[in-house]
């Protein structure tokens, strides 16, 4: 039975579209202990580009961090580790039913940083799409504010989700061309093949 469900599991370092029980399980061994938090943080790395773009307006993309599926399983599977609960340790029902929701997509997340010398009109209409032989539109964008701390908080940056679907997104590198109305504000490359 082990050698069946290792025979279906893909191999590290490849866009993952279909989570077979062996991925799930390599998932949630890396969210927990033993393995360290230096061997976690190394893997969350490949996932996470620093961007600092050029200032458009009164804004500019700092980062931008992607989570797969498998990734999205890890990190769901950290925060169960944190608590200390059974998540994932009875069976794969449970982590199953949490990751349905994001079955089959990629979320792309890109963090803005306002200058607070500018005046600033809120978190601007910033989307993003894959380019390559075809261009890829995300499924959903959510946009949110971040604000600074204390008793007057300021909106100090912005986050903006894309979802896109995997499968069409495949074993590519891709650049992310991120834009206001059209107008591109940073173009980083994302090697999809070398992400799980």
């Amino acid at each position: 039975m082990t050698v069946v469900l290792l025979a279906g599991a893909t191999p590290a370092a490849a866009l993952n579209l279909l989570l077979a029980p062996a991925d799930m399980q390599r998932a949630l061994t890396l969210a927990r202990w033993p393995t360290s938090d230096a061997e976690r943080s190394r893997f969350h790395e490949r996932y996470v580009f620093t961007v600092n773009s050029p200032t458009t307006e009164y804004f500019a993309v700092q980062k931008v961090e992607v989570i797969t599926e498998f990734r999205r399983l890890e990190l769901i599977a950290e925060e169960h580790a944190r608590i200390n609960d059974t998540f994932g340790r009875g069976g794969l029902r449970d982590v199953e039913d949490a990751l349905a929701p994001w079955r089959g997509l990629v979320s792309i997340v890109v963090t803005l940083t306002f200058d607070s010398a500018k005046y600033i009109t809120g978190v601007p209409p910033v989307d993003m799409a894959l380019e390559g032989p075809t261009l890829i539109a995300p499924l959903e964008t959510t946009r949110d504010g971040v604000y600074s701390g204390g008793d007057h908080p300021t909106l100090i940056g912005g986050i903006v989700r894309s979802k896109f679907d995997a499968a069409s997104i495949g074993q590519a590198r891709r650049p992310l061309f991120i834009h206001r109305d059209g107008k591109p504000i940073a173009r980083p490359p994302i090697d999809f093949a070398a992400l799980e």
